[in-house]
């Protein structure tokens, strides 16, 4: 991901559907051009291999001005494999569509949303789950009129600058996830989590340096989310080297800021990648037209 590559086109047989790339930051991210989603099935499998491929390269790709309804969105997320079941996006779910989790800061029946403050710490999908998420992919229907971003790190960059001695400290080491972690915000504003729920997500330990399957780069796997101790560290213990990397996370040389455009589609490779919410818009009046925002999530298992 650190390496700008020109203009590519897939390798797609030909009358198959084909692409172009681009890429929009200079160590992660790629907008994908000259491809329709609404016509997911005509998305010849080469096409669907090379942008999966980019996908695990660029840590997230860039579809401008789709306008998927919640039927197409599912269509093509399935192309790239199975959905994730969590037991957790259906309380937030569009009614009929179990397998989309909304954000949103609209409200309902005048009640705020619990989902208005989703994404307000640097984090990856699912890492609570003992097996995570491997994609995201996050649709715009409304954007604020002045911000409503996200913001994107490249974890294969952040391991990638640390020093030899401070990466063999950590490629031993394991970090307990969990949505209750003592950082965790995740929580905040929404209705306590029932016994089935709780069940499914008791949190799990994950490897701290993760080796990308695909690519077989290196990233740092720990967020501030999910996790205040490594595995055998008490909190404390854990707490000064934790801070540090997660200051790394947030640093302008390893992230991207996007600016949302209805009918957007931004798909990101949980496992090279962290996101992260500003509150960069009027969250006093979201009333106003102008303040709301609308998305939707589909993941890959």
């Amino acid at each position: 991901m650190n390496t700008i590559q020109e203009t590519t086109t897939s390798n797609a047989a030909p009358g198959a559907s084909q692409f172009e790339s681009r890429p929009i930051a200079w160590r992660i991210g790629s907008e994908i051009m000259g491809i329709d989603l609404k016509r997911s099935d005509d998305i010849s499998d080469e096409s669907i291999r090379d942008m999966w491929q980019l996908l695990g390269q660029r840590g997230i790709l860039l579809f401008r001005k789709q306008g998927l309804n919640h039927d197409q969105h599912l269509a093509f997320t399935r192309r790239f494999g199975a959905l994730a079941v969590t037991g957790l996006t259906s309380r937030y779910a569009p009614p009929g569509y179990p397998d989309i989790f909304t954000v949103t800061n609209i409200k309902t029946d005048g009640a705020r949303s619990e989902t208005e403050n989703a994404a307000q710490q640097w984090h990856s999908d699912q890492t609570f789950l003992r097996v995570p998420a491997r994609a995201s992919m996050l649709r715009c229907e409304l954007a604020p009129q002045h911000g409503g971003d996200t913001m994107f790190a490249n974890m294969y960059a952040v391991y990638e600058d640390l020093s030899e001695g401070l990466k063999a400290t950590l490629e031993p080491l394991k970090a307990f996830h969990s949505l209750f972690s003592t950082r965790s915000k995740v929580m905040k504003g929404r209705k306590p989590l029932g016994d089935e729920e709780l069940m499914r997500v008791e949190g799990a330990v994950q490897p701290v340096v993760l080796t990308h399957p695909d690519t077989g780069r290196k990233s740092l796997y720990i967020n501030e989310q999910c996790v205040d101790h490594f595995e055998g560290w008490t909190i404390e213990e854990s707490k000064p080297l934790l801070e540090y990397l997660y200051n790394l996370t947030s640093h302008p040389a390893y992230t991207y800021r996007h600016r949302w455009q209805q009918g957007d589609i931004l798909f990101w490779d949980n496992r090279c990648t962290q996101h992260y919410a500003p509150l960069d818009y009027n969250f006093a009046e979201l009333d106003a037209p102008e303040n709301r925002r609308l998305m939707f999530r589909s993941t890959l298992a």
